[in-house]
């Protein structure tokens, strides 16, 4: 989710909020300077001329998007939870330089009241998760599913859950800290930054020592044993929701346990359809 947001120049440092939820506590005449600084230091240290993207401050995000392209300084500069996906940021980016562009300037900012409107509208745009449509019955049913193939040692399920794009897990399906070397919510993030063009997509690598170690120390054998990563949408191109599974399988069964995500998905996006809005941008 976004907690503030700004145009400013990468070169002069200079910078102008558009949007602040007032939960980040920062000072406008340090911040933007030091971005600046800062994307000299990476272009620098890197001796390339692709300018800073994102950085970490604490737990907050800072994304930087060139609506313009990287010749140009200008940046739209979000400051975002962690794990929130940077090509839908960049949707969001488009969107508002679309709308603000006549009126972007670093001397008098002072668009029209409709357009800043516009403007915090697409920015703090966000889907909630409706939990209250997902039935007790229908989870016990998912469970029993997963347990077959788990009996039959074809699937080892570390998490099962529900992503948004900008609020994180909203559901937890399955969740076995005992299994879970990686963290799940970035790894969500980044696999759907990297394949963002697809809808349903199932990643497939071989076990790590430390996965080895973890999955012995349960009691699983790791012989012939993968790592997997499922993601699917739910409900549509419009939707804020996947489906993300983190899991160790049998490849003679992945066709399998390919189907039984698939049905599992499907399902949950008939419930979520009449929930899902169309998106302001």
């Amino acid at each position: 989710m976004i907690h503030l947001a700004a145009f400013m120049d990468i070169e002069t440092g200079l910078g102008r909020t558009i949007y602040d939820d007032n939960s980040i506590q920062i000072s406008e005449e340090l911040i933007w300077p030091m971005i600046s600084a800062l994307n000299n230091f990476v272009s620098e240290c890197t001796g390339s001329e692709r300018s800073l993207v994102n950085a970490a401050l604490e737990d907050i995000k800072i994304y930087l998007y060139s609506p313009l392209g990287e010749n140009n300084p200008l940046r739209f500069v979000f400051f975002t939870d962690l794990y929130d996906n940077n090509s839908y940021l960049e949707t969001k980016g488009q969107a508002i330089f679309e709308v603000l562009s006549p009126f972007i300037s670093f001397e008098l900012y002072n668009p029209p009241t409709d357009v800043s409107f516009r403007v915090q509208d697409i920015t703090k745009y966000t889907q909630n998760f409706p939990t209250d449509s997902i039935k007790q019955e229908f989870l016990e049913k998912i469970l029993r599913k997963i347990k077959y193939m788990e009996d039959e040692e074809k699937l080892f399920i570390a998490d099962l859950f529900i992503g948004d794009i900008d609020q994180g897990k909203v559901l937890s399906l399955v969740n076995k800290n005992e299994l879970r070397e990686k963290n799940s919510l970035t790894l969500f993030s980044e696999l759907l930054t990297a394949f963002s063009i697809d809808s349903n997509i199932f990643v497939r690598s071989s076990l790590t020592e430390k996965e080895k170690t973890r999955l012995v120390s349960s009691q699983i054998d790791t012989l012939g044993i993968n790592e997997g990563w499922y993601l699917k949408q739910l409900a549509g191109r419009e939707s804020d929701f996947w489906l993300v599974g983190y899991f160790y399988y049998k490849p003679t069964a992945e066709e399998q346990i390919h189907l039984m995500l698939d049905e599992i998905g499907d399902e949950l996006s008939e419930i979520l359809h009449l929930e899902v809005g169309k998106r302001p941008f």
